[in-house]
């Protein structure tokens, strides 16, 4: 059988390459000076002239950040974000698909697509500290919403703080953020059955849709 090609996939309508960012922030520039040349003295000018620096580089830093990209290859799945990236071997992944809710009044799908992992380590071990702060970070509400729909609030706030060290399976000793996201890979393995969480929102496609590809290049790994 042919090999799936790599597919690049990115969150952004459109996308502003090094040159695009260059125009916009000189146009940015352009318009902070006729702005200041109606400025009645120097000290205005310059003032006028610093806030459009400030709103320059906010709207850069701002853009990056917003910025996720994945790569689909006959071996792996990869994240890009401003604070790193993750990857994913095919052959490490159990499971696919949406987290469902437990709680039957309310829709069912939830804003997350999970991937469960046969060994948790290797994610750990590829994954830089700073990005596994955000991670941490960004999936605690997803981590209440588990304690609260199986009725184990109470523990919600020790197991959103849980860094213990942790022995893995062949003897690795983990301690700081990679404990603690190991320890949050299983709370959230106990409440939604996967590992890792893609937010819907960070998808330029439907969710559904997008497991479905995912799905399509695991499974064509195996052959």
């Amino acid at each position: 059988m042919d090999s799936m090609p790599s597919l690049q996939l990115t969150n952004q309508k459109f996308i502003l390459g090094i040159i695009g960012q260059r125009i916009v922030l000189l146009c940015v520039a352009l318009f902070t000076v006729c702005v200041a040349q109606s400025a009645h003295n120097l000290q205005g000018q310059f003032a006028i002239i610093l806030i459009g620096c400030v709103l320059s580089l906010t709207i850069r830093h701002l853009y990056q950040r917003s910025v996720v990209r994945y790569t689909l290859t006959d071996s792996h799945f990869q994240q890009h974000t401003a604070k790193g990236g993750w990857v994913i071997q095919w052959h490490n992944v159990a499971q696919i698909g949406i987290c469902q809710s437990h709680t039957p009044t309310e829709r069912n799908d939830l804003p997350w697509i999970g991937v469960r992992l046969k060994d948790p380590v290797p994610f750990v071990k590829s994954v830089c500290p700073r990005l596994i702060s955000q991670l941490l970070l960004e999936q605690r509400a997803l981590l209440y919403l588990g304690a609260m729909e199986t009725g184990d609030e109470s523990s919600f706030q020790e197991q959103v703080l849980d860094s213990r060290s942790i022995l893995s399976k062949d003897n690795q000793l983990f301690t700081g953020l990679q404990a603690g996201m190991l320890r949050r890979m299983q709370y959230q393995r106990a409440y939604w059955g996967y590992d890792i969480f893609i937010a819907s929102a960070d998808l330029e496609r439907d969710a559904e849709e997008f497991v479905g590809l995912l799905r399509q290049y695991w499974a064509n790994s195996y052959r």
